[in-house]
């Protein structure tokens, strides 16, 4: 069965940094701007620390927050996430859509595995990609529009576990390649210095 995002969610965008009244207080409430890097890590991706400190954002103003558990749509990469923990209480910015899901309808990690890696979903993103640049976005109105393959809530929360543990895996792979690496350079470090 197929269904609509807008049947299965409110979608809202993000906040323009534009928009918030910065103030010089330093007793102001500042927040750290949920990045790229943080999509990064709550997409079980390798860690991209760029040594940029993260952007804070000090104002008196109501701001709207990413919650885990939140699903996000970022509109540069067009791949869905579930907010960890970790980026609880981080400012939400106008490159990404909020995603308020029904959760009797959907389960959020099949909605995050049928977005990011449904080949029909691909098709209608790049069907609705506006601008003739390299960054194209695509509109709420086009996303809320979108199609979706629906089955009952038991077949999408099977699904929905299989892909997360799937995406945990593979940063557990990564992270162990990493860390060999690291290891046999330390040996061979070691080895050639007992050699002079």
């Amino acid at each position: 069965m197929k269904c609509r995002i807008d049947e299965i969610a409110k979608l809202h965008p993000g906040q323009l940094l534009t928009r918030i009244r910065e103030v010089d207080d330093p007793n102001a409430t500042g927040y750290v701007v949920y990045s790229g890097k943080h999509f990064l890590a709550d997409s079980f991706q390798p860690d991209s620390d760029d040594g940029k400190q993260d952007k804070v954002i000090r104002t008196d103003e109501a701001v709207m927050l990413v919650k885990q558990g939140m699903l996000l749509i970022s509109l540069t990469t067009n791949k869905a996430v579930i907010v960890s923990e970790a980026h609880e209480g981080h400012l939400l910015t106008s490159n990404y859509i909020r995603v308020d899901y029904d959760s009797s309808k959907i389960d959020p990690n099949y909605l995050c595995y049928i977005y990011n890696e449904s080949d029909e979903i691909r098709k209608q993103i790049a069907m609705n990609e506006q601008g003739a640049s390299l960054v194209s976005r695509l509109s709420l109105q086009q996303l809320r529009k979108f199609e979706l393959l629906c089955p009952a809530l038991e077949e999408q929360q099977r699904v929905g576990t299989i892909y997360r543990l799937q995406q945990k895996r593979e940063l557990l792979q990564l992270e162990k390649i990493r860390l060999e690496k690291l290891a046999v350079h330390a040996l061979l470090n070691t080895y050639l210095q007992g050699r002079k």
